[in-house]
C-alpha cells in the first residue's frame, strides 16, 4: 500500500541533492498531478521554487482565478496569459497528435522563455506512470512527456525536468495530495489534460466550438459532481454523419457513423477510429452487448443518442468513467433520466448543438479522452 510520508522522505533527498540552492519554476496546470508535484517541490525547497500557470485559452471556465482562490494559503501561484497566442496558433488544425504536438512546443517554449527571465535552470512538472506508458505505447502523445521519448530539454528549452510523480498512479497521486494538505477540490479534482479543452474539441479547433465546450464542460462537472464518478466531462464534434449499413444489419439498430474520428486503444497500441451513435435503448447489457459487436469494426468509441433536433451542427458527448489507475476502464450506468435532464441544459446553450449523446465504450477499445 502506498505511503505518502515514506514517498516523500524517499524523494526529499533525491531532490534537495539534484537542485542544491538553485531557483525551479513549476508548471501548474489546475490538475491534481501537476498541483500536488508543485505543492510537494514547494514543501522542500520554499522561496527556490516559483509556480506559474499558462492561461492557455484552454482552460475550464474561470479557471486561473478558481486554482490561484484554492491554493492562495499553500503558495505563491503567478498567472501568465498567452491566451491569445496559443488559440491563434492551434486555429484550424483538426488532427489529434498533431494538436498536442503542437500544444507541447508552444507550452514549452514559453515555459522556456519565463525559466531564461528567471535564470531558472529546472522545470517540475506533474507527469504520472500513465502518461508515459501511454505515450511510450504509442496510443497517444501526453504533453508533458519528454525525456521518456528522448526529448533533450536541456538542449531544446534550456531546462532540465524534474518529475517528482513519474512511478505514481492517479489514486496514489490523490493521497499524497490528501497528505500534503491540498483542498478537496484540488485532490479530488477531475483530472483534466494539459492541453485542456484543445483535445475536448474533437477535429478542427474553432473558436465557436471552443467557447461552446467550455460551457457546456461547466454544466457536465457540475451535474455529475459527487456522484462517484472517476472521471466525467464533454466533448464537442462536428454532426455531419451516415448510416452504415453494415454494422446496422449486424446489431439490429440503426448505427450512425460520423465524419470525426477519436483515439482508441485496441491491441495495447493506438487506434485512430470512427465515432459512431446509436438510438436510447433503456437497457445498459443489451447496449454493451451492441458495443462490442460494432467496435470490432473500425470504431473507437460510441455515443447512444440522449436527445436530438433537426438542425444544429454539432454534437456534444458526455463521457463518465469508472477505474482504479486509468489504464482500463468502464463507462458509468447513469440513470437516464438524470442523462436526460442533462442534455436539455446543454440543448439551451446554443442553437448549433444538433445532439447529445452518451459514451457507452469501455476502456480499452476506447481511451477515456477522445484525442
Amino acid at each position: 500500500m502506498f505511503n505518502p510520508e515514506s514517498f516523500i522522505e524517499e524523494v526529499k533527498p533525491q531532490i534537495l541533492k539534484e537542485v542544491r540552492e538553485e531557483k525551479i519554476l513549476a508548471a501548474i496546470s489546475g490538475g491534481v498531478d501537476s498541483t500536488t508535484a508543485a505543492v510537494l517541490m514547494y514543501k522542500i525547497l520554499g522561496k527556490q521554487l516559483l509556480p506559474i500557470m499558462i492561461d492557455t485559452g484552454f482552460l475550464r471556465k474561470d479557471e486561473a482565478r478558481k486554482v490561484k482562490d484554492m491554493l492562495k494559503d499553500i503558495l505563491p501561484l503567478q498567472i501568465v496569459d498567452k491566451s491569445e497566442e496559443f488559440i491563434s496558433a492551434l486555429e484550424g488544425i483538426s488532427d489529434a497528435e498533431e494538436k498536442r504536438k503542437k500544444f507541447r512546443d508552444l507550452f514549452y517554449s514559453t515555459l522556456s522563455a519565463i525559466a531564461k527571465e528567471h535564470g531558472i535552470r529546472y522545470l517540475v512538472q506533474g507527469t504520472i506512470a500513465a502518461d508515459w506508458v501511454e505515450t511510450q505505447g504509442g496510443i497517444k502523445t501526453q504533453h508533458n512527456v519528454l525525456v521518456q521519448l528522448g526529448i533533450d530539454t536541456e538542449k531544446t528549452w534550456g531546462f532540465k525536468v524534474i518529475e517528482p510523480l513519474a512511478d505514481l498512479y492517479k489514486d496514489e497521486v490523490r493521497a499524497l495530495a490528501r497528505y500534503l494538505g491540498l483542498p478537496k477540490e484540488i485532490s479530488e479534482r477531475q483530472p483534466f489534460p494539459g492541453p485542456g479543452l484543445l483535445i475536448r474539441v474533437v477535429g478542427k479547433l474553432t473558436r465557436e466550438k471552443l467557447e461552446i465546450e467550455r460551457e457546456v464542460n461547466d454544466i457536465i462537472e457540475s451535474e455529475l459532481k459527487n456522484m462517484g464518478y472517476s472521471q466525467y466531462f464533454s466533448v464537442i464534434i462536428d454532426s455531419q454523419k451516415s448510416l452504415d449499413d453494415l454494422i446496422s444489419s449486424e446489431v439490429n439498430v440503426p448505427v450512425y457513423v460520423y465524419n470525426t474520428r477519436a483515439t482508441g486503444v485496441k491491441g495495447d497500441v493506438r487506434s485512430y477510429g470512427k465515432i459512431a451513435s446509436i438510438p436510447l435503448i433503456n437497457d445498459y447489457e443489451k447496449v454493451r452487448e451492441i458495443v462490442q459487436k460494432i467496435t470490432k469494426y473500425d470504431v473507437t468509441h460510441v455515443g447512444m443518442i440522449i436527445n436530438d433536433r433537426k438542425d444544429g451542427k454539432y454534437s456534444i458527448g458526455i463521457r463518465a468513467v469508472l477505474t482504479q489507475d486509468f489504464m482500463t476502464a468502464d463507462f458509468a450506468k447513469i440513470e437516464l433520466s438524470k442523462l436526460q435532464t442533462i442534455a436539455e441544459k446543454i440543448m439551451r446553450i446554443n442553437k448549433e448543438i444538433k445532439e447529445v449523446f452518451y459514451d457507452v465504450t469501455s476502456k480499452p477499445p476506447a481511451t477515456i479522452e477522445y484525442e
